[in-house]
């Protein structure tokens, strides 16, 4: 099983995760971002951050 799925998250980076996923995110913490990124539940494109088929995958699984 991916990491992704299994690493504990806090709350509050899963509320990034959400709020990158809704398009709702306007300030994304450094640390959330480079935990995100870490777990692949991110990935950058074209300068922006995208949430991965993994990211969305760890949101259905966190509901």
């Amino acid at each position: 099983m991916p990491r992704g799925l299994l690493a504990p998250l806090t709350q509050s980076q899963l509320g990034s995760l959400r709020e990158l996923e809704d398009g709702t995110c306007r300030l994304l913490p450094e640390a959330h971002r480079a935990r995100l990124l870490d777990l692949q539940l991110v990935e950058e494109n074209g300068g922006r951050l995208a949430v991965t088929d993994l990211g969305r995958e760890r949101l259905v699984s966190d509901r």
